[in-house]
């Protein structure tokens, strides 16, 4: 007896095939049920092939070819017949439901995670249905794949941190990447990859939108000079989320291995590779020191000539550091405690050097705070600075400066050339220079400061109405608004209340001569918040070892350094014309061509030029994942709730 199935003719045997597991019929009862009432059967067949279709995918594949353990389970394969043989045929992708793709995704995770949820249902669908319904993390031996194994690797800074609620998911993710599947089903290798792939969705949404940089921003600086616009000097890092990218991601999917697809996006999502790799070398190493358990620690204060048992103890601590080469002269021998020679200071110093501390060859208080430190606290820090990472662009402008504020130095590269490496002050605490992308706008040659409204109506305008003489003493002018040139006008000019009201349209600068506090030249940059860097009279201060002094803005050791390297190529701008406006004493504004970049960083770890890890005091209280308001409520010591 032939029925018609799909618009062909299929025998009755084949009917049989097709109905009996989905209502598990007994097959004697079923084949007399159909001859007794044909037209039954083309009932039972309509409801079998919706079970099939709108419930698991994989029973409706086994149903027409046996399954293969290293084949994807394709909810788009349906039912055909060519003579008396049953095959598979695969509709094309583009006329495939979502719906049905999304029930597909939902019904093959819920197999196995039945308590668990997807959050990327929709994207999950479209993914897969362009990969073909291969794995993106699995091979075809059922065992984590290249993309896997650099995900999980990606993942292990995130997990150093801190608690937070989002990274339970990187965590998750990460027990997942090393867990094993077994690889006799494939429908649960499926599942899980649909697991994975839905967190690796989340984690990508998470950088894409620079979750991880807003936790280093502070309120410090508002908007100060809101007229200025900076249209043409656009912003290098454009946050985005998963929606905008998704498309094109899926672009790029079409015609690609899901492994090489899931690596290209882990290449997109790293930061910038100079900086990264060399970090995630050292928290490697890093990692491996943790793993040897218990840290030694020293109480002792120790200094070369001592015998004392601490001695191993801080050599073994120098040795894991890289800072010494060997422990066999530091071992206890003949019931003799070792002995603190010269190739120990010298390691010392060493340790000392790299987290800037007075190199002292001794073990005080504050060397033992750092060598006491323990590899997991290490790798807590290291691991922050490489969460800051993501604020700075993939690839640097050509010619940049790089302030690490945290370190308080400056550095000037050009076609990966360093050309000036310098001392700077930042801001202090509650005026803190932010953390910004920037570009150098101009060079002011010979600049006005313009003195802040609170300093000019509490101290500087107050002595110039008890004594006229005062502001041509100092080279401070008042000045009638904000216009170019400046309209200066005489203390006789200007009304006794006029810095009391904030709307006045009074100010007070100070020209270029040896009180100007920003001294020969002033580096704009293109913020709205006053944030910029300049020359300074005041020399001493770049002898102290923390310069944490100004308003916000960054000071120069050598500003006329800084001047020349960046006009050099400047033919309107040669030296003996630098030299000659200064000794004229007018302000001139110079345009930077070619453009040059300006990061204002936070790297209170990272590696020099040799590899080695520096260490720098977190003096803006940054290595945290702790929102802003509550950390300035503790460093308070307010409670919260107040």
């Amino acid at each position: 007896m032939n029925i018609t199935l799909n618009g062909k003719a299929t025998r009755l045997t084949n009917m049989q095939r097709f109905i009996q597991p989905c209502f598990k019929v007994p097959k004697k009862a079923l084949k007399k049920l159909l001859k007794k009432t044909p037209k039954l059967a083309l009932v039972l067949q309509a409801c079998a092939f919706c079970l099939l279709v709108f419930t698991l995918p994989a029973t409706a594949s086994s149903l027409v070819t046996p399954i293969n353990p290293v084949t994807p389970i394709n909810p788009t394969t349906q039912i055909s017949s060519k003579s008396t043989q049953t095959q598979a045929s695969t509709t094309p992708i583009s006329m495939t439901n979502h719906s049905t793709l999304v029930r597909w995704v939902n019904t093959t995770f819920k197999a196995y995670y039945p308590h668990a949820s997807l959050k990327h249902l929709d994207y999950l669908a479209q993914l897969y249905q362009h990969a073909e319904f291969n794995n993106f993390w699995f091979n075809n031996k059922g065992e984590h794949n290249a993309a896997a194994h650099w995900l999980l690797d990606d993942l292990k800074p995130w997990l150093a941190l801190e608690y937070h609620p989002k990274l339970a998911l990187y965590q998750q993710l990460a027990k997942l990447l090393q867990q094993p599947v077994n690889s006799s089903f494939p429908r649960q290798r499926q599942a899980t990859d649909l697991l994975i792939t839905d967190l690796f969705l989340s984690y990508q949404d998470d950088l894409l939108q620079g979750y991880w940089t807003k936790f280093d921003l502070d309120q410090d600086h508002g908007i100060t000079n809101a007229y200025e616009r900076w249209d043409n000097w656009p912003d290098e890092i454009v946050r985005q989320n998963l929606d905008a990218v998704f498309p094109s991601w899926l672009t790029e999917l079409k015609g690609t291995q899901p492994v090489a697809w899931a690596l290209a996006r882990l290449q997109e999502s790293q930061p910038i590779s100079q900086y990264y790799l060399p970090w995630k070398k050292a928290f490697n190493q890093l990692e491996t020191l943790a793993d040897l358990g218990d840290w030694p620690t020293i109480e002792a204060d120790l200094k070369e000539g001592m015998q004392h048992a601490e001695v191993k103890q801080l050599a073994t601590q120098l040795l894991h550091q890289g800072d010494l080469n060997h422990l066999n002269n530091y071992l206890p021998h003949n019931n003799q405690q070792p002995f603190f020679d010269a190739t120990l200071t010298l390691a010392l110093k060493s340790f000392q050097q790299r987290h800037n501390l007075p190199t002292t060859g001794e073990t005080n208080p504050l060397t033992r705070q750092w060598l006491n430190m323990a590899p997991k606290e290490r790798l807590r820090l290291l691991a922050h600075n490489i969460r800051r990472l993501h604020h700075l662009p993939k690839q640097l402008n050509p010619r940049h400066l790089m302030v690490n504020i945290a370190d308080q130095r400056l550095t000037f590269t050009e076609e990966q050339q360093l050309k000036l490496d310098m001392k700077i002050v930042i801001g202090k605490e509650g005026l803190r220079t932010p953390i910004m992308n920037q570009w150098l706008t101009s060079i002011v040659l010979n600049p006005l400061w313009n003195v802040p409204n609170n300093i000019a109506k509490n101290s500087i305008f107050p002595q110039a109405l008890k004594n006229p003489d005062y502001l041509n003493s100092r080279d401070y002018a008042l000045v009638d608004g904000w216009h170019t040139p400046s309209r200066f006008v005489s203390i006789n000019q200007v009304p006794a209340d006029a810095f009391k009201n904030e709307q006045s349209g009074y100010r007070i600068v100070q020209k270029s001569g040896h009180y100007n506090q920003l001294g020969k030249a002033k580096f704009r940059l293109s913020n709205q918040q006053a944030i910029y860097m300049h020359d300074t009279p005041y020399r001493q201060v770049f002898n102290k070892d923390n310069r944490d002094l100004s308003a916000g803005c960054v000071r120069l050791e050598d500003a006329d350094q800084l001047v020349l390297a960046v006009l050099k190529d400047d033919k309107k701008w040669t030296v003996e014309r630098i030299n000659r406006t200064y000794q004229q004493g007018e302000e001139r504004y110079v345009k930077i061509r070619p453009k040059v970049a300006v990061y204002l960083m936070y790297w209170s770890v990272w590696t020099d030029n040799a590899g080695r890890l520096q260490w720098r005091e977190d003096i803006y209280h940054k290595d945290t994942l702790k929102e802003i308001d509550q950390l300035a409520l503790e460093l308070l010591a307010i409670p919260a709730t107040q």
